[in-house]
């Protein structure tokens, strides 16, 4: 499927910036200064792509694109607290917060050259990945909440998606019989 015109993906920047909270906004340029570019992923992906999940969430999920070693850990979270931020850590990362709960993950299984070259820029280092890609984490998750997820954005967006791309990444992912079920369920191929 073709990326977006130029045109659109700027407005669509300019539309979404506006709602992106300010405390996102700090933490996302915060890591830049570290050299770490910010991708929003889980529900708040889906409503800048459109989807109407027909629920709300406070919590703002993010991944980064370098592993956490020792030394990133102890930085990040120097750099935040030195900001004035709640930072925790977790088995899957951080918890940062400050009014709202911004959790920042790493993505190793699926964080490679082609999801970051298929995000678009949303806000300053605030990317987002591609529809096909958010499909593919919802899969690896598992979860109840993102297998419906993953329904709604097929029953609302099947025509705006590379299904050749979605595919491909699904059987990377060694998903495919996960995809195909979910498909099925969906009446869709």
């Amino acid at each position: 499927m073709p990326q977006e015109p130029r045109e659109e993906e700027g407005k669509a920047r300019n539309d979404y910036t506006s709602s992106i909270h300010p405390t996102l906004l700090l933490v996302s340029s915060t890591l830049a200064r570290l050299g770490l570019k910010t991708f929003i992923i889980d529900a708040r992906s889906l409503i800048v792509h459109g989807v109407d999940l027909g629920r709300e969430t406070r919590d703002w999920i993010i991944i980064i694109d370098k592993p956490f070693t020792m030394e990133l850990r102890d930085t990040i979270t120097r750099e935040l607290r030195s900001r004035g931020f709640k930072v925790q850590w977790r088995k899957w990362g951080f918890l940062v917060e400050d009014g709202i709960h911004i959790d920042i993950n790493y993505a190793p299984l699926i964080l490679d050259s082609e999801f970051i070259e298929r995000s678009r820029e949303v806000a300053e280092n605030i990317l987002l990945p591609s529809m096909e890609d958010i499909i593919i984490l919802k899969l690896m998750s598992g979860e109840r909440k993102d297998i419906d997820d993953i329904k709604k954005i097929l029953a609302q967006a099947w025509h705006r998606i590379d299904k050749d791309y979605l595919y491909r990444r699904a059987q990377q992912a060694g998903l495919e019989r996960e995809l195909r079920k979910v498909l099925r369920r969906a009446g869709l191929r």
